[in-house]
């Protein structure tokens, strides 16, 4: 089997830090610099730059529904886009927000500061649990019995954990922070 390139963009002056598909594959969104940037991903035509953050976007997450996104930044700021593009909803954490994930059943939003854990519901608009840093990680995994999610015991940074489990494969470190895995903290 062999790969094409369907498109390609080059984003100066802007480290890309995630980037997530749209669940029926239309869009792609990219945190990159303090800014989302939205795709249509059959043709890399750029939709619309999404501005909001005061400081880096780290991390992007679509909820499996499609109806919704969030963003989270340096800025300690969680913002929930709706399909149409506008910001909604704005969550905090007390430090800067480095994973986000919707849970494909209930669409509630898991977000990960360097700090502590939060859990969200967006549709209620509030905040459900919030746990400081040490996390008691297979209580957290219980809420979220359907993601299959893995988390590096250096940065705390969640991944799918095939995704996980193949790049430590690769590297023999975490694809986050780059620390070797058997190296202690």
């Amino acid at each position: 089997m062999r790969a094409v390139l369907a498109w390609k963009e080059t984003i100066r002056e802007q480290c890309v830090y995630d980037l997530a598909f749209k669940p029926d594959g239309t869009q792609l969104i990219i945190a990159a610099g303090l800014r989302v940037l939205v795709y249509d991903a059959a043709d890399g035509a750029i939709i619309q730059p999404l501005k909001g953050h005061k400081d880096i976007v780290y991390c992007v997450a679509y909820a499996k529904d499609g109806k919704r996104f969030a963003s989270g930044s340096a800025d300690k700021s969680i913002i929930i886009w709706t399909s149409k593009l506008e910001g909604i909803l704005k969550y905090t954490h007390n430090d800067s927000i480095q994973c986000v994930a919707y849970n494909p059943v209930t669409h509630q939003l898991a977000s990960c500061s360097s700090g502590d854990f939060g859990l969200w519901s967006p549709e209620r608009d509030v905040l459900i649990k919030r746990w400081p840093r040490p996390l008691k990680w297979e209580y957290f995994r219980s809420l979220l019995p359907d993601v299959s999610i893995t988390m590096c015991p250096t940065c705390f940074k969640m991944f799918h954990s095939e995704d996980y489990e193949l790049l430590v494969l690769q590297h023999s470190c975490c694809p986050y922070c780059r620390r070797p895995i058997d190296e202690p903290n």
